[in-house]
């Protein structure tokens, strides 16, 4: 090993080692809540910029929540896990200050929660935070400058169409499956509420062998924009780039940092601005991986007559209930703004709501498949419980959420799986174990080691992470899940038996991240549970 990744290797372990000391810190002090408090303050948090100092030349059509639009990019650019890191690093010292690039706001918010900050080197590290930003949207802007052309940079838009942001090779679907696909473009097109005037899907995944399906085109863009095409829109915008970049330039030196910030997502919906509206999409669909952040370009589509849409390829995103009061809203939440939001339930439309208000546009349309390996099933036993649980991952990742309450432990995890695997053993009944994913390195070695005990089990059946849920469920007489998995209420739709378990007896059964699936707690309320289920199917 050379000695410089020697020397990365050993400051790297002593990060964590401090920030791991941290957490301890903070936890036995009892103060471990202030990080979530601060997230939600920011998430809240007035910027309080004058509006006056907000340009409409960066804005444009999102001038009136401009203030928002800094907030959440700043939410998903500096906040979250890197700040919580921040925090922890100065906790893991005896008087030990936050020393992270933030702006002189969230300071305040800060120190008011009980941290002490450094406030020369945040400030300074701010500065070059924002003078990169702003080379970056120099870079942005250079990049779609470059790549405009003539007619034919408009040969890859087939339209009318919609587009899907963000998405991944198994997000599309495969042409070799020989069965129902669960991707979301599959989910699209079947759902009674799409545009139906839509003849082609488009995409940023590269390289995928699928290009049509059920009379769609499916088309590869890296861009959701359409380039510039011709001298008079190369012009425009050029012209729109030199002014933005001197007032951008002259604001930061005179401490007005926003517009630098976010000259990047500027320069993209100046874009948006200048080509034909006729050339957007549709519709727009953005999943839920991002959901505080609405790129300020949408603001210009939906402008232009496109449909804007949040929607989310999961339930698992509720705080559990800790007390008798309602549930904390996680953090970003509250600083959404999305037109149209597509939840599975009536349940996640109350969470919507909560956390933007009534007036949000919330459509239920059920659960929406989401990624699709193409594999099939393979041929189960009869008597088989479906198991979905929740992989427990590394202590440094997990203390970096700074979380107070954890239910996911690998001690708790361990527990889930092993009182399922004895009550399923004491009916005879088999278990088709599925982990969501496969995360590598990141996976809890203890975890590791529940599962090489649980394969010498006569009645477990490991089941390849990939396989898409909704498959398993189809083929199997019951499904198990731990709280609160979106697994149970895909189950529930298909009309499978279906509960969380809880083995700790910590999840309230009235939670409301249940979504009305019963919550079951302890083996004997497990055991007398199968025992019905079973007889039932």
């Amino acid at each position: 090993m050379r000695p410089l990744e020697k020397l990365v290797r050993r400051i790297r372990r002593s990060y964590l080692r401090r920030m791991m000391r941290g957490f301890r810190n903070l936890k036995k002090s009892g103060k471990l809540g202030a990080i979530s408090a601060i997230q939600l303050e920011l998430t809240t948090h007035n910027l309080n910029i004058d509006e006056r100092f907000f340009s409409a030349r960066f804005f444009g059509s999102g001038l009136g929540s401009a203030e928002l639009i800094i907030r959440q990019y700043l939410l998903l650019r500096v906040g979250d896990l890197k700040l919580n890191r921040a925090l922890l690093f100065a906790a893991g010292k005896s008087g030990g200050k936050v020393v992270f690039a933030m702006p002189p706001q969230w300071i305040n918010v800060l120190e008011t929660n009980g941290f002490e900050v450094d406030r020369l080197a945040s400030t300074l590290l701010w500065a070059g935070y924002v003078t990169a930003a702003y080379f970056y949207g120099l870079f942005t802007i250079g990049k779609i400058l470059v790549g405009s052309g003539g007619a034919e940079a408009r040969e890859c838009v087939v339209k009318p169409y919609v587009y899907f942001d963000a998405l991944a090779p198994d997000n599309i679907p495969s042409t070799t499956s020989d069965r129902v696909s669960y991707t979301i473009v599959s989910w699209y097109l079947q759902w009674q509420g799409r545009n139906i005037d839509v003849e082609a899907i488009h995409h940023a995944v590269p390289n995928v062998p699928c290009k049509r399906i059920e009379n769609h085109n499916l088309v590869e863009r890296a861009s959701p924009l359409p380039m510039l095409a011709g001298l008079y829109e190369f012009t425009v915008y050029l012209r729109w780039a030199s002014t933005a970049l001197v007032i951008g330039a002259f604001d930061l030196l005179r401490g007005r940092w926003w517009h630098a910030f976010i000259l990047n997502q500027a320069g993209l919906a100046e874009q948006a601005r200048v080509v034909p509206s006729d050339l957007l999409a549709r519709e727009y669909l953005f999943h839920n991986s991002g959901w505080f952040y609405r790129p300020l370009w949408t603001h210009e589509v939906e402008r232009c007559g496109s449909t804007v849409s949040l929607y989310f390829y999961s339930t698992n995103c509720e705080s559990i209930k800790r007390t008798k009061e309602m549930s904390p809203i996680p953090y970003g939440w509250e600083a959404m703004n999305w037109p149209r939001y597509l939840v599975w339930d009536e349940g996640q439309s109350n969470h919507v709501r909560r956390a933007v208000g009534d007036d949000a546009i919330v459509e239920i349309v059920g659960p929406i498949w989401f990624s699709d390996s193409g594999k099939t099933a393979r041929r189960l036993p009869p008597k088989v419980a479906a198991i979905f649980d929740v992989q427990p991952v590394r202590e440094s990742y997990i203390r970096s959420l700074a979380c107070e309450f954890d239910n996911c432990t690998p001690d708790v995890v361990r527990q889930f799986l092993c009182d399922i695997r004895d009550a399923l053993g004491t009916i005879d009944c088999y278990m088709a174990h599925k982990r969501k994913r496969e995360i590598g390195r990141l996976l809890h070695p203890h975890y590791r080691l529940a599962l090489k005990e649980l394969a010498y089990s006569s009645h477990y059946l490991e089941i390849e992470p990939d396989l898409p849920a909704e498959v398993l469920i189809q083929n199997c007489d019951l499904v198990i899940s731990m709280p609160f998995t979106s697994t149970a209420i895909i189950a529930k739709h298909a009309d499978k038996p279906s509960i969380y378990y809880d083995p700790t007896s910590l999840v309230q059964k009235d939670d409301p991240a249940a979504h009305d699936v019963l919550v079951i707690q302890g083996k004997d309320e497990l055991l007398h549970w199968l025992e019905t289920a079973l007889a039932s199917v």
